[in-house]
C-alpha cells in the first residue's frame, strides 16, 4: 500500500518540486532532506522509498555517486584510507627511502641522516648521494613494515572498524525525478483518495484527509479518516494498488486500534482470492477505483469475473456496521 507519506512525496514531485537530490549530512550520512520532511515517522528510510519507487518505474534516477556503509554499524559515507599490509593499521605515510647500494640497506631518509652528513645505520659508513638509491614507499608507523602499495580501506567515522571496500556495502546514490507514467500513477491514487473523501462526507461525516489518529498510545497517518459526530460512527481509508494480505490484516489491526471501521480502495481494480476471502472474514469493505477517479464496489478477484454488490451498497454497509463491531 502506498503510505499517506509516499503519496505526499510524489505529488511533490508532480506538482512542486522538480527533483530529489541527495544530499551528503553529518558522518557521511546520505540525506534527501527536502524528500524526507514529506514522510512520516512510520515510513521507511527516505532511500529505500525512492529506490522502491524507482524500481517499479514511478521515478527516474539519475546516477550522481556512490557511498559505501559500514558492515558493522550500517552507518554511511564510510571514508577511503590506506592500511599496512603486515599489522593493518592505517598509520601508514608515504615517505622516500634511500637504499645503500654497497650494502643494500634500505630505511627512509631520515634514518640516513647523521649531523649534515649521510650515514648508513647499518653498516655505519659515510655514504655520498651517487652511493644511494631513492624511491617513494610507504611506511608504517606502528610496525615498520616498509612497502611499495598500501592496501586499500574504508574506515567507519561511527565504530571506527576498517574493512576492505568489497565488504561493505556499496549503494548507488540517484537525483530523483518523477517519469510520466509515475505522474499518471499518483494522480490515481489522489482521486481515489479525493472520491472517498466526497463519498464520505456526502454522506454527513466529517472527514479529513491526509490527516493522523490516534490509537491506544499509537499515532497513526492515513489517508482518509471520517467520524461521525452523533452516531459515534468512525471509518478510516487505505489506498493500494493490488492490497495483499499483509496489507489487510495490518491495516484491520490499525483501524482497530482507532475503532474505526477499514476501507481498502484498491486503483488496480483487482484483488487476489486471499485477499478478497480475508477481507470478507476480517469485515474490512474492499472498493475499487476506476480511471475516471469514481469509486466502485467491482473488483476482480484473481482471474474471474467482476464481484461485489453496487457501491451505494457497499458504502451503505460500511457506513452501517454497529460502532461495537469497532471497538
Amino acid at each position: 500500500m502506498v503510505s499517506p507519506g509516499e503519496l505526499r512525496l510524489l505529488t511533490e514531485l508532480s506538482e512542486g518540486t522538480n527533483e530529489f537530490t541527495p544530499e551528503t549530512g553529518p558522518g557521511g550520512a546520505v540525506e534527501y532532506p527536502t524528500a524526507e520532511r514529506l514522510l512520516d515517522d512510520r515510513d521507511p528510510d527516505v532511500v529505500d522509498v525512492l529506490e522502491r519507487y524507482g524500481a517499479r518505474g514511478v521515478l527516474e534516477g539519475e546516477f550522481v555517486s556512490k557511498v559505501y556503509s559500514c558492515p558493522e554499524c550500517d552507518t554511511q559515507g564510510m571514508q577511503y584510507t590506506t592500511a599496512c599490509p603486515a599489522c593493518e593499521s592505517a598509520h601508514a605515510v608515504e615517505t622516500t627511502v634511500l637504499e645503500h647500494q654497497a650494502c643494500g640497506y634500505a630505511a627512509p631518509e631520515s634514518y640516513f641522516e647523521d649531523e649534515g652528513d649521510l650515514a648508513c645505520p647499518d653498516c655505519e659508513t659515510t655514504v655520498r648521494e651517487e652511493g644511494l638509491s631513492r624511491r617513494q614507499q610507504y611506511v608504517c608507523k606502528e610496525c615498520g613494515e616498509v612497502f611499495e602499495t598500501p592496501e586499500d580501506r574504508l574506515w567507519c567515522r561511527d565504530c571506527l572498524y576498517m574493512f576492505p571496500p568489497a565488504e561493505t556495502i556499496e549503494r548507488a546514490l540517484y537525483r530523483y525525478q518523477i517519469t510520466d507514467d509515475g505522474r499518471e500513477w499518483t494522480d490515481r491514487h489522489r482521486l481515489a483518495r479525493e472520491a472517498a473523501a466526497d463519498s464520505l462526507e456526502e454522506r454527513r461525516f466529517e472527514v479529513s484527509v491526509d490527516t493522523t489518529v490516534e490509537g491506544d498510545g499509537t499515532t497513526y497517518p492515513v489517508h482518509v479518516f471520517a467520524e461521525d459526530p452523533l452516531m459515534g460512527d468512525r471509518r478510516v481509508v487505505a489506498i493500494a494498488e493490488r492490497p495483499t494480505e499483509k496489507h489487510v490484516a495490518a491495516f484491520r489491526d490499525l483501524a482497530s486500534d482507532v475503532g474505526a471501521h477499514p476501507i481498502i480502495i484498491t486503483t488496480t481494480g483487482a484483488v487476489s482470492e486471499e485477499v478478497a476471502r480475508r477481507a470478507e472474514a476480517t469485515e474490512v469493505t474492499l472498493l475499487s477505483a476506476r480511471p475516471d477517479g469514481t469509486l466502485d464496489s467491482e473488483y476482480d478477484v484473481g482471474e474471474g469475473a467482476p464481484r461485489g454488490q453496487s457501491l451505494f451498497q457497499r458504502l451503505t454497509s460500511a457506513m452501517d456496521v454497529p460502532a461495537w463491531k469497532t471497538q
